[in-house]
């Protein structure tokens, strides 16, 4: 019978699992506390998020430090956490120590 090493059952995979899981919703958190953050500051990139009613006093901007703060940020878990996961599944696949593979995630 093969080993399956996408279980519950198997150490490597559980751990991966949270790690990938806490990583995910960090990342759909982001979403919400950029868009909180445009309309506190009303800085805002596109003329097409700007409210109608305030369409003529606010004017669009990218240069608010607090906004782009948030924004590279979740930018940079887009770009992180996607490969992590897929290259994770690969590494299980490997059959690694389970030490050695906590260390990596």
């Amino acid at each position: 019978m093969p080993t399956l090493y996408y279980t519950l059952d198997n150490a490597v995979f559980r751990n991966f699992l949270f790690y990938a899981v806490a990583s995910i919703l960090k990342m759909m958190i982001m979403s919400p506390l950029t868009s909180r953050q445009r309309f506190e500051k009303n800085a805002f990139a596109n003329p097409e998020d700007i409210p109608l009613d305030e369409r003529k006093t606010i004017q669009t901007t990218t240069a608010d430090p607090d906004v782009e703060r948030i924004r590279r940020n979740h930018l940079n878990d887009i770009e992180n956490i996607v490969p992590f996961v897929l290259i994770g599944f690969c590494y299980i696949a490997c059959n690694p120590n389970a030490t050695l593979a906590l260390w990596h995630f």
